[in-house]
């Protein structure tokens, strides 16, 4: 059930001799969380799969493989998680998984990941509408990966990590996805994939993932470049496959794999 609440409040002192005084009148709100019972929806227009991306620009599906394996390359929206439409069945980028996608320049952004031809990718693609898609570069300067992390920092595109046939630990950034530029070729944090990335507090955050070990450490930086280590071992279990957001300035990790599948929620502030 979804409950608000206001609360009013003053503080009245008094002295041994009976003077009092009063501060002024106070007031906070408080909402419940609706829980609901149901999904939106058990059925959406798009076939079930697993490693395709979202984004909000409304809500939107792409990619990822279903469940005969095969690596899709179609784009989903949908205003309010019920009805879906299809923008496209076949964009023009190769069916893939294990890419990433982000929202930049009110465009919307696929990079990299693992196409059914068996490669890994360095391809950039945007799209204006989810329907036509323009190719910003073949081939960016970081290697072919899948399973790395994107986000959108100081007006730039940001690539980090991922799996190459090796662990990457290298940060790759762009103004617009056409020409890109090493941050670093090796960041301090290991080589890593399936970890989460977020922006949170002006900087850039890698949580955990996986080195050849499920990790549990954080780490930050203001440019890209300098990393710094929050944490070697935060409280939630060494994990990869988890889920990272900003809400009410604060930090959560969410949910994941740590040898068995999680469904635990921390905030870090």
């Amino acid at each position: 059930l979804l409950m608000y609440a206001n609360y009013n409040w003053k503080v009245v002192a008094k002295d041994s001799k009976g003077a009092t005084t009063t501060s002024n009148m106070f007031s906070f709100a408080t909402r419940g969380l609706n829980i609901p019972t149901q999904a939106v929806t058990t059925n959406a227009a798009f076939s079930a799969r697993l490693s395709h991306t979202s984004v909000v620009f409304d809500i939107w599906v792409i990619g990822g493989f279903d469940a005969d394996l095969a690596q899709k390359n179609d784009v989903w929206y949908s205003a309010d998680g019920i009805t879906w439409t299809e923008a496209t069945a076949n964009a023009p980028f190769s069916g893939r998984e294990g890419h990433s996608s982000v929202v930049f320049d009110n465009k919307l952004w696929v990079i990299g990941g693992f196409d059914f031809d068996g490669a890994q990718k360095n391809d950039v693609w945007y799209s204006a509408d989810g329907i036509t898609w323009t190719e910003a570069t073949a081939s960016a300067p970081f290697s072919g990966r899948d399973y790395h992390s994107s986000v959108v920092f100081d007006n730039k595109l940001w690539v980090i990590a991922g799996y190459d046939g090796s662990r990457k630990n290298d940060v790759w950034y762009s103004a617009d996805g056409i020409s890109w530029t090493a941050a670093t070729a090796n960041a301090p944090f290991s080589g890593r994939y399936l970890h989460s990335s977020v922006v949170f507090d002006n900087k850039l955050w890698v949580i955990a993932g996986y080195d050849g070990a499920r990790k549990n450490d954080v780490w930050y930086s203001a440019d890209g470049t300098i990393w710094t280590e929050a944490t070697a071992s935060a409280p939630f279990s060494g994990r990869y496959l988890h889920s990272s957001v900003v809400l009410d300035n604060k930090l959560w990790v969410i949910a994941g794999n740590d040898g068995s599948g999680k469904n635990d929620v921390w905030a870090f502030d």
